[in-house]
């Protein structure tokens, strides 16, 4: 933007500001006068000089109104749109701080105050909540054939995708890599079950960016009133490497604790 062309508006404001003040002044000095000259001299023609009178102070109401249209225009009307861009660039530096970056799926950070919240209305209300957590099979071999430019790409994808199928109140996050996990609460591992196989057709039989084809590992448990966020993930990693261990491009239900609390 040419700054000559910006400070112009300015100095020409500035300018007129100054003369509707100087304006302001010469009607108040006028009114003043003519206030001045009644008092001196109570014979003269006092129907005139009170016209004038009252053609100053409209002057002056007029030149005020003037004054507000300019700082209005000039200063409050820049402020509120000042106000709604800040506004905006607080709610994108938010929505940055949750999301990953690539796939703008909720990040680590998010999952875990999505996890701590749903966990403890586990243990509170006794509500249902179940984890799925999901891998691209040979996700190595997609970058060093294709290139991790279009990896990334692959994944943001994917990333979309998964979102398309899923709930409204279900949360779906990057961990790293190729691997994603959702977050169903109010879901009990049968259909959360449901949820998983339904993903793992869906994806393996789609195109993505019209030429690749991806294929899904994938672990799913239930939440238990005694788990932990990290007794959960343990759970889930289990899942997942019983589906990638057992031939890839399955689905493992989780339905009892690997381990004993």
């Amino acid at each position: 933007m040419d700054r000559s062309a910006t400070a112009r508006p300015t100095a020409r404001h500035k300018a007129l500001y100054a003369l509707s003040v100087a304006a302001l002044a010469l009607l108040l000095c006028a009114c003043f006068g003519v206030v001045y000259s009644l008092r001196l001299h109570p014979d003269a023609d006092r129907d005139r000089l009170l016209h004038l009178a009252y053609l100053c102070m409209a002057g002056g109401f007029l030149v005020l109104a003037a004054q507000g249209l300019l700082v209005f225009k000039k200063i409050l009307a820049p402020m509120g749109r000042d106000a709604a861009r800040a506004d905006e660039l607080a709610e994108l530096v938010e929505r940055l701080a949750v999301l990953d970056s690539l796939t703008q799926a909720y990040n680590r950070g998010k999952f875990e105050e999505i996890i701590t919240r749903e966990l403890d209305n586990v243990r509170r209300y006794g509500l249902d909540l179940s984890g799925i957590m999901l891998d691209v099979d040979g996700f190595r071999a997609i970058n060093q054939l294709h290139g991790y430019y279009a990896g990334d790409r692959l994944l943001a994808n994917l990333a979309h995708y998964l979102d398309a199928q899923l709930r409204s109140n279900d949360f779906l996050f990057r961990w790293h890599g190729g691997k994603f996990i959702i977050l169903c609460p109010h879901t009990d591992i049968d259909r959360a079950a449901i949820v998983a196989e339904k993903i793992r057709m869906l994806v393996g039989h789609k195109l993505f960016g019209g030429k690749v084809r991806m294929f899904l590992s994938l672990g799913v448990v239930q939440a238990e009133e005694e788990d932990t966020a990290e007794t959960l993930m343990q759970r889930l990693q289990a899942g997942l490497a019983a589906s990638k261990n057992g031939g890839r491009n399955q689905v493992t239900v989780v339905r009892v604790p690997l381990f004993s609390y």
